[in-house]
């Protein structure tokens, strides 16, 4: 079963790992709480909201609302609110995970919120694939659902044991200046500066990035190549861009350094990556 408000395009189950890639219609205003039984992830494969944001319910206390990213995560017996003033047609995939103890956080965690935008390459692209055997299933799609869903449940499991050990960031950026950064690099400025990025915070450059990777968990510079080629993925699965202007768009200098930052990352070139996406 799809989420509330989507439309479930196709689906498929192998043993307690369920993957189903669904569908929906544009919408004016978005509040809505989804409540995952058992540990879910799910990840936008193309019309991605800027706008929305979320945060985790708890029974006596919630989180904070933060920004959404394109790979969210769900603890087992958790609900999460989303809302936002307009969300475009979109596409995503979700998969339901067996439950078990290392796949558990309680709502109290300071790093929850880090599960609302899960910047994890590995998950990413075991997602894709799922995605794909859901849409054209095979003779062996159940297997390699099932081993694919195992292993992504072992990948968030680490990532969970991280956050349960998390403490609340100290002398990190604070939230305005995190959203100022996106912002100037959302605008098309890739190849900005670390000088260019301490003055819109305020900050020395040594402070900035020091106070950055204590915020976030990642260098500025692993940061910026996160969200490049998220912008990258975005325009190959949703434009008549060529690869080459899509490399242009988001700054690369010559095709051939494009596509190499893209394979290292995705696993994948943006051709087979575009070609992936066409088959959904």
């Amino acid at each position: 079963m799809a989420p509330e408000g989507w439309t479930l395009e196709a689906d498929i189950a192998a043993g307690d790992v369920w993957i189903g890639v669904s569908t929906r219609r544009a919408t004016d205003q978005i509040d809505r709480t989804h409540h995952a039984e058992v540990p879910m992830i799910s990840m936008w494969l193309s019309g991605k909201p800027r706008a929305s944001r979320a945060r985790f319910l708890g029974r006596q206390e919630s989180s904070p609302f933060c920004d959404i990213g394109s790979l969210v995560a769900i603890p087992a017996d958790m609900a999460v609110q989303v809302i936002g003033e307009r969300e475009p047609e979109g596409r995503m995939v979700h998969c339901r995970l067996p439950r078990s103890e290392s796949l558990q956080i309680t709502p109290a965690n300071p790093g929850l919120a880090r599960c609302l935008d899960l910047r994890n390459q590995s998950l990413a692209s075991c997602l894709h694939r799922v995605a794909n055997e859901a849409m054209a299933p095979s003779f062996a799609s159940a297997a390699v659902v099932e081993g694919l869903g195992l292993f992504m449940a072992a990948e968030l499991s680490v990532h969970l044991e991280g956050l349960a050990h998390a403490q609340p960031a100290r002398g990190g950026l604070a939230p305005w200046q995190l959203k100022r950064i996106d912002d100037h690099l959302h605008a098309g400025n890739w190849n900005c500066s670390v000088s260019d990025l301490a003055r819109l915070c305020g900050l020395g450059q040594s402070h900035t990035m020091r106070a950055f990777r204590q915020a976030t968990g990642r260098t500025i510079a692993e940061h910026i190549t996160e969200l490049r080629l998220e912008r990258a993925r975005h325009l190959l699965a949703g434009s008549a861009l060529s690869i080459t202007e899509v490399g242009q768009d988001v700054q690369f200098a010559h095709p051939s350094a494009f596509t190499a930052a893209f394979r290292r990352v995705m696993g994948v070139t943006p051709r087979e990556y575009r070609q992936s996406m066409r088959t959904l």
